[in-house]
């Protein structure tokens, strides 16, 4: 051992010193001339995905540790299957089935926050795939989402709604083909089977003990249902357009007189075309006979829809009844409502009126109105004791006062609800024209009041403030009440049903409607267009707006719909419109080079549509012959079509 250290020390010394003697120039610098070269390996050069930078996930481990026993290695593999559905990982679509059954699987995992992961991640997954790669796999979601909304824990009850909501956004056409197994859920969750007797029913339940009251998690529920069933409606009412759009030949919708050659004119039906008529379901007036057509499709959307009334109704008007204000005759003070009672009050109506869009929508299937007729029959009574009553209309609580000494901010509500109730108000109205279609004298002292609020609402500055989604239901209200029952309500209430025309009239001319104007201008032409509503109402009632109407020409766009509802009036020899036409003959004239025409088959059927009403003004009579040809040289200078100027001056010149 030590003879090595002294071999050491030896040969240290033996080495040459360089005492005070420096190196030569050139020896003391480091060389950099040298070259590298990049060392690649060539399976990488193969796969593009292997970027520096990039996290790269490994999906086979995932979906491995979404079954690990520790919460925290669940929500990881959870927050890494984004980030490869965000990369757009190649193994995804491989790997879909096993996805779909994982993430679904912690979506009844007893960590609450492994469970919010899963359906943050359901929603990236759904958002990143086609609506036909889940198709296949919406069987395993409705399954667990299924045993979700039924659990045992209220938690994962609570967090299958915000699956839910998931599953809404992204493939809301599937939830609706597969709703005929969700929908029994939620009155699971709110509700138990009652048996007394011979009836069979359902009751409220009371959850005790949990953090948030009965009310605001019966809320929650039914905003769920809601929405779920306006998905349904909408589904349906898709099928049947894509129905109707598929059995008709768009090629010959547009029939063109000839007196040169020979006419034909088909009188089969365009839509469906090869499905067989059932005569006997048509001609079947009766509700319990139904059953004895041979479209067995038919018959169990009836007995369905029936069932949804049956079960939906008395919870809806129960758990009206445990929030609405107490029947006082003292004071006004009990006609507010909480937060809590307008928002059920706001739910409620809008699952009622859902339920009447998918009857309607199954009646004109089938032509055949035996569901409504029982439902009018069964609940007409009922929703009018219940919904307008003497409180009637309701307001809320003013809840921006009570919290103006609060430090901590209100949580905003599911739903932006107007302190006025204007939606609540005038989907009321509008449910009552749907109950009582045929027979208003029954409650003709309740219409009177629908009647008098809508007027105020759109007489006042009331409808300006706060949220506007009260306009579709404003547009329904009007139409159901002015159009559809306006005869029958003129003759029980002639000043109030006047009043709201005049309001309805009035406010449309200032442009107080906003986006729902368009929508309220065509219920107005198509009142115009009715002789029997004229003479009900009275002719001198349209006449500011007859004036207005031929100013719709002037402007970028019109709808066919009021290009229509002006040709039938220059077909009734209306003086009050064409006077108002012939007025603004010569810019209509100049303006029809820009003028578009929504709604039209093309640019040519569109224009001869305003073209045409010059022939109702009859110019060779009452316009002067100079003037006349002033109109006749500016259709022909600017215009650029031929075919059009031509035939404006055809029009223009036809005796």
């Amino acid at each position: 051992m030590g003879g090595t250290h002294k071999k050491k020390l030896r040969a240290e010394k033996a080495k040459v010193k360089l005492k005070g003697a420096k190196l030569p120039k050139g020896l003391n610098v480091t060389k950099t001339e040298f070259k590298v070269r990049k060392i690649t390996i060539r399976e990488q050069l193969k796969e593009a995905q292997f970027v520096d930078g990039i996290k790269q996930v490994n999906l086979k481990e995932c979906l491995s540790k979404l079954k690990h026993h520790s919460s925290n290695f669940r929500s990881e593999a959870l927050k890494n299957l984004r980030d490869a559905i965000a990369l757009g990982h190649s193994g995804i679509m491989g790997s879909l089935n096993e996805l779909i059954q994982g993430i679904s699987a912690v979506c009844l995992d007893q960590d609450r926050d492994a469970r919010r992961e899963a359906c943050k991640t359901f929603g990236a997954l759904l958002a990143f795939l086609p609506k036909d790669a889940v198709a296949p796999f919406f069987h395993i979601i409705s399954s667990y989402l299924r045993c979700a909304m039924t659990h045992i824990q209220p938690n994962i009850q609570e967090d299958s709604l915000l699956l839910l909501d998931v599953l809404l956004q992204h493939i809301p056409t599937l939830v609706a083909s597969h709703s005929a197994k969700i929908l029994h859920n939620f009155l699971e969750m709110i509700s138990r089977v009652r048996a007394e007797g011979d009836k069979a029913g359902r009751m409220l339940t009371v959850n005790m003990g949990q953090k948030q009251t009965t009310i605001k998690w019966r809320s929650k529920v039914l905003l769920r249902l809601q929405q779920m069933l306006e998905t349904l409606a909408e589904y349906k009412l898709q099928q049947r357009q894509e129905g109707i759009l598929s059995g008709s030949n768009t090629s010959d919708g547009l029939i063109t007189h000839s007196t040169k050659t020979a006419q034909y004119y088909g009188i089969k039906r365009r839509f469906a075309a090869n499905q067989y008529c059932d005569l006997s379901h048509i001609f079947n007036r009766s509700v319990g006979s139904s059953a004895t057509s041979n479209d067995d499709a038919a018959v169990d959307e009836f007995e369905q829809l029936r069932s949804y009334v049956d079960h939906l109704m008395p919870l809806l008007l129960e758990s009206w009844l445990e929030v609405r204000p107490q029947q006082t005759t003292s004071c006004s003070v009990e006609t507010l409502l909480t937060l809590d009672a307008s928002l059920t009050l706001k739910i409620v109506l809008e699952i009622i009126e859902n339920l009447w869009s998918l009857i309607e929508i199954y009646e004109e299937q089938v032509n055949n109105n035996d569901l409504s007729l029982w439902f009018k029959d069964q609940y007409a009574d009922v929703f009018a004791a219940n919904f307008l009553q003497s409180s009637y209309p309701y307001q809320q609580f003013n809840v921006d006062e009570d919290n103006t000494n609060s430090k901590k901010k209100p949580k905003k509500s599911p739903t932006s609800l107007s302190p006025y109730c204007l939606q609540q108000n005038i989907t009321i109205g509008f449910l009552m024209c749907r109950f009582y279609a045929n027979a208003l004298g029954q409650e003709s002292s309740r219409f009177n009041a629908v009647l008098n609020y809508l007027s105020s609402i759109l007489d006042s500055s009331m409808s300006n403030k706060g949220s506007q989604d009260y306009l579709p239901s404003l547009v329904k209200a009007i139409r159901a009440l002015l159009l559809q029952s306006g005869q029958h309500l003129c003759h029980l209430h002639k000043e109030s049903t006047t009043k709201l025309l005049r309001s309805c009239i009035k406010a449309f001319l200032e442009n107080r409607f906003g986006e729902i104007s368009s929508k309220i201008l065509i219920i107005l032409c198509e009142i115009v267009q009715s002789h029997e509503l004229c003479n009900v109402y009275g002719a001198a009632e349209f006449s500011e707006f007859l004036k207005f109407l031929p100013n719709l020409l002037l402007r970028p766009t019109v709808n066919l719909a009021c290009l229509v509802a002006m040709s039938k009036l220059g077909k009734q020899q209306n003086q009050v419109f064409l006077d108002a036409l012939r007025n603004i003959l010569p810019k209509v004239v100049e303006h029809l080079q820009n003028i578009q025409v929504t709604g039209a088959p093309n640019v040519l059927e569109g224009k001869k549509h305003i073209m045409n009403l010059f022939y109702w003004t009859h110019p060779q009579d009452r316009v002067n012959a100079s003037e006349l040809t002033k109109i006749i040289d500016t259709a022909e200078s600017s215009i650029t079509d031929k075919r059009i100027s031509g035939y404006c001056k055809y029009i223009l010149t036809l005796a």
